[in-house]
């Protein structure tokens, strides 16, 4: 973070965006899963470090009005544009300081959540020693920290790639020719064999994972003159010498063992009930992972690492599931088949287990308490009547099991709080106000879930901003007609353009409640 980076960063923007895995909600799960009672996160106190233009902190802020949010970053022009977002969105609570952060003011209190992505491995030596401190300082006793890093030994391969990139680019001084530069270079050293060796092979995986960046993405994590990938028991160390310990990462699926032959397997359980930092960094060198998002705690907060049911209680459950049948029997023990996001399956033969599936399924994106999921699922198959209050124990353990083990492949969601958006549609839709402010300038909008949407056509566009709350269906109709035949917006059927103010009326009237339907089920509408 010295001056040479700040002149970087402020001459080549980094992309904005959100980062679910890093929302107070994501943290908070985290925490309660491994026996901590963190703070509420819809009245807490949030600090980012290398908030960039503030575009995560922003949105959540938007979402938690009464929680209050710090960003620090050294970069002047992105604090500036994020400054400028927040007082067109007229939020309070919520402010951005820009400065080094080494310099972080002792006035600034203690925070419930702290989070620093992408930052810890691309600055040098003493100010990640003080992002570390930081969250030592400023955490409260029940506080969790995010910090994610380049790790190794992943990133062994990734640091070959980068050091002949950064040789190659050195002589030129135009950025945009040092990004075009050196993924030439890659792709020239990936295609030098027509049958690769392992060398080759390796060159060709980093080839195709840079060009998933962005130009800017790619220029600051690539390029960049510090780069410090870190083994996971070095950074851990790191950590505990500023009072923090390891809670977990922030993606359960991370935390999640392949499938490996016995023998290794059983080695694997052998660190089970031993060292969980050398159980960690082993499951590292088998992963060969390259990049973590951990999350840290007091040294002082005891934990629980066994997921247990009762763990559930204070949590929120949703998933994106639906019968495979169009007839489910759900209250016998046949089996039936759940269908999930891109793909995933599941089947169950338990009632208690299909009958939670199902209703989740009915109110996705939703979600329901656990303890009203369990009231639900009970009297829907009429255990709630004349039976013991030691089978209702058993029901919860059942149920509970099931979704932790679903939660743990990804299938279901765990959250510690309700976001405020609404899925049926009112007779005045109203989409949120950062979404329609977003798309003043972008086609990328954030949604109260902390997801980023993508609306690729300008009427879609237009809708939504034409969504505040004044315009009924027939309003929003006679809007988007004027739209459509003034020009601004581009009304498209069967990839034909309908420029007939008529005809474009139809097809907009047939297809206005499916789209309202669909921002509903996006997380785009308040209420």
């Amino acid at each position: 973070m010295s001056e040479p980076l700040k002149t970087l960063y402020d001459e080549v923007l980094y992309p904005s965006g959100l980062y679910a895995q890093t929302h107070p909600d994501r943290l908070g799960t985290m925490a309660t899963l491994f026996g901590m009672r963190p703070e509420p996160v819809d009245h807490c106190r949030v600090l980012e470090l290398g908030c960039n233009d503030g575009s995560n902190l922003i949105a959540m802020a938007y979402g938690l009005p009464q929680s209050q949010f710090v960003g620090i970053d050294l970069a002047e022009l992105p604090i500036a544009q994020g400054e400028a977002t927040i007082k067109k969105l007229g939020i309070k609570n919520i402010t951005l300081h820009q400065l080094d952060l080494r310099q972080t003011p002792a006035d600034l209190g203690r925070f419930d959540y702290v989070m620093a992505h992408g930052l810890y491995s691309w600055v040098p030596a003493e100010v990640r020693d003080k992002l570390l401190a930081v969250c030592g300082e400023k955490l409260t006793e029940r506080g969790v920290a995010f910090v994610s890093y380049n790790a190794y030994p992943g990133n062994h391969f990734r640091d070959m790639a980068r050091g002949m990139m950064r040789y190659h680019t050195a002589h030129f001084p135009d950025h945009q020719q040092q990004i075009r530069q050196a993924r030439a270079l890659l792709k020239f050293l990936a295609e030098a064999k027509d049958e690769p060796n392992v060398y080759h092979t390796v060159l060709k995986q980093e080839f195709e994972r840079v060009l998933t960046y962005p130009d800017a993405g790619f220029f600051h994590d690539d390029l960049n003159p510090i780069n410090h990938p870190i083994y996971f028991h070095e950074f851990i160390a790191h950590a505990s010498r500023h009072g923090l310990q390891y809670l977990s990462e922030a993606d359960i699926l991370a935390m999640k063992e392949e499938i490996y032959p016995p023998h290794i397997a059983t080695v694997l359980s052998n660190l089970d009930s031993g060292d969980v930092i050398a159980r960690e960094q082993y499951l590292d060198f088998l992963k060969c992972r390259a990049f973590r998002q951990t999350l840290l705690c007091r040294r002082g907060v005891e934990l629980d690492r066994t997921l247990k049911p009762e763990h559930l209680h204070d949590l929120y459950v949703a998933a994106e599931v639906r019968p495979a049948s169009p007839s489910p029997d759900i209250t016998s023990r046949s089996a039936e088949m759940f269908q999930g996001p891109r793909g995933a399956e599941i089947e169950t033969d338990r009632p208690l287990v299909k009958t939670a599936f199902y209703h989740l399924g009915t109110v996705w994106p939703g979600s329901v308490p656990f303890g009203d999921l369990l009231t639900l699922v009970r009297s829907h198959l009429g255990h709630d009547k004349g039976r013991q209050h030691a089978n209702a124990e058993d029901d919860a353990q059942e149920i509970g099991n099931a979704l932790l083990q679903a939660y743990s492949a990804g299938y279901v969601e765990l959250h510690v709080q309700q976001p405020p958006f609404v899925t049926a549609v009112s007779e005045r839709p109203i989409a949120s106000a950062l979404a329609r402010l977003q798309l003043q300038h972008d086609n990328i909008i954030s949604t109260l879930r902390h997801h980023t949407l993508r609306i690729e056509d300008s009427l879609g566009r237009h809708l939504v901003m034409l969504l505040d709350g004044t315009r009924d269906r027939a309003t929003l109709l006679k809007d988007l007609g004027e739209l459509v035949q003034s020009g601004a917006a581009t009304l498209t059927h069967e990839g034909k353009s309908v420029s007939d103010v008529q005809e474009a009326l139809q097809y907009l009237a047939s297809g206005l409640e499916a789209n309202l339907t669909g921002l509903a089920r996006s997380a785009v509408l308040v209420a």
